[in-house]
Order: C-alpha cells, then sequence, then structure tokens
C-alpha cells in the first residue's frame, strides 16, 4: 500500500469555523478519530474476544500538525496508513487534504496500542492483527504535503 486506505470524507460547514474564517481545530479532532476508527476496523471489530480476555484499541499518542487553512466548502479527503508495527503497538498517519487540489492541510501522527479492557494495560498484538497490519504499511500516506 503506497498512500494508505481513504478513512473519511466530508465538508467544512459555516459552524466548523472559528472568528479567523477557518476551520477549528476543535471540528478536525473529530474527523481524525473517525479516521483512525474506520483504521482499526481493517483489524475487525473494534472490541473483541479472545482467549477469554475482551480486547480493544487505546490510542496513547498524537502529533499533529496544521499546515494549510480549511475554510467554508472545502471538501475533505483523509487517508491514513501504518508507518511501524511494535509488539503491542502500531504507529500510523492520518493526512487530512483538501480534495479540489490534494494539498495536506492536516496531518497526524499517532501511536494506538492493543488493549486488555480487562486488565487496563496494553497486550502484544496477535499474529492475525500484525497479518493485516503489514498489508497497510505504507511509505507514504500523504498526497501534496507542503510545510
Amino acid at each position: 500500500m503506497q498512500n494508505g486506505i481513504e478513512t473519511f470524507r466530508g465538508v467544512v460547514f459555516p459552524w466548523h469555523c472559528d472568528a479567523m474564517g477557518h476551520m477549528s481545530v476543535q471540528h478536525q479532532m473529530p474527523l481524525l478519530d473517525s479516521a483512525v476508527y474506520h483504521l482499526l476496523g481493517e483489524f475487525g471489530a473494534s472490541v473483541t474476544e479472545e482467549n477469554n480476555r475482551r480486547l480493544g484499541w487505546a490510542d496513547v499518542k498524537q502529533e499533529i500538525s496544521y499546515l494549510h487553512e480549511l475554510v467554508v466548502g472545502d471538501l475533505l479527503i483523509l487517508r491514513t496508513g501504518i508507518i511501524a508495527i511494535g509488539s503491542s503497538s502500531i504507529r500510523h498517519r492520518t493526512v487530512l487534504s483538501r480534495r479540489s487540489d490534494e494539498l495536506a492541510c492536516t496531518v497526524m501522527d499517532s501511536v494506538t496500542v492493543r488493549f486488555d479492557l480487562d486488565r487496563r494495560k496494553s497486550t502484544t498484538l496477535s499474529d492475525d492483527i500484525r497479518a493485516l497490519a503489514a498489508r497497510l504499511i505504507t511509505s507514504d500516506v500523504s498526497n501534496k504535503i507542503d510545510e
């Protein structure tokens, strides 16, 4: 996979914008969060039971770069790809791009761990999840990142 998978589409509405006239950070976060849910959906249900344990996912680190403004009417495409696979975690990047020019406007690098919901701590990724994650590894999930 070269450019990640499409994980969300949306549009900037007037109520998404702040006093400066651009899309507010508070409205970008739910889009980024939804995109990650779609990525994790590639591994199956968000909560599963394996060996009498309830397993899910937990985001433990996010670094977000806001590169370009988004304004009312902009159509948005989010793409997500896995950058690395750890023993209990995946590192992934989500790029929120403006559809009209494919310019990457927001980039989020995240780490998400496989999480034992009963013990409330991380747990090792299964071989099945590792194999699925390996198919989603990308070297470049960006469209046109221009800082």
